[in-house]
């Protein structure tokens, strides 16, 4: 009873957060913190601790990065947002449990937005067999909305 009160609460309390968030995250300060070693090293290390939904938009963000064609504005976006993740001390920083990817879901959820038109499915497969190569999970691969 305790510990699903306490879920219960931790999860109304997320939704919270990541609302704040999503107004309160300015990602074009992170910018600089971006880079492909970084954000793949980031990954390999925290991968099924940031959790199947967070780990799949990263990867559909870096490959929209890596895309041709993609406006500038938009790749400026994508590139705040995973400099955001890469940063370890953050609005919630990542070490605190269940709450710490919270925030940089958010800030990777708006550039999701901001990407949803250069998103193919090409770009979610791949996306999509990185998630199962590296936690052996494909089942929160999903958009952030």
């Amino acid at each position: 009873m305790v510990i699903r009160v306490s879920i219960s609460l931790i999860t109304n309390h997320l939704k919270h957060v990541l609302i704040m968030a999503k107004k309160e995250i300015d990602t074009a300060a992170y910018v600089d913190k971006y880079s492909d070693e970084g954000l793949m090293s980031k990954v390999k290390r925290l991968g099924k601790k940031m959790g199947g939904k967070l780990l799949y938009n990263v990867y559909v963000l870096y490959y929209v990065l890596k895309s041709r064609d993609v406006p500038v504005k938009v790749k400026a976006e994508i590139l705040g947002a995973l400099g955001y993740v890469l940063v370890p001390l953050d609005l919630i920083p990542d070490f605190i449990p269940v709450a710490g990817f919270t925030d940089d879901l958010a800030a990777v959820a708006f550039a999701i937005h901001s990407a949803r038109a250069q998103i193919t499915p090409g770009i979610q497969q791949q996306a999509e067999n990185k998630v199962h190569k590296l936690i052996g999970s494909t089942d929160d691969c999903e958009l952030a909305a």
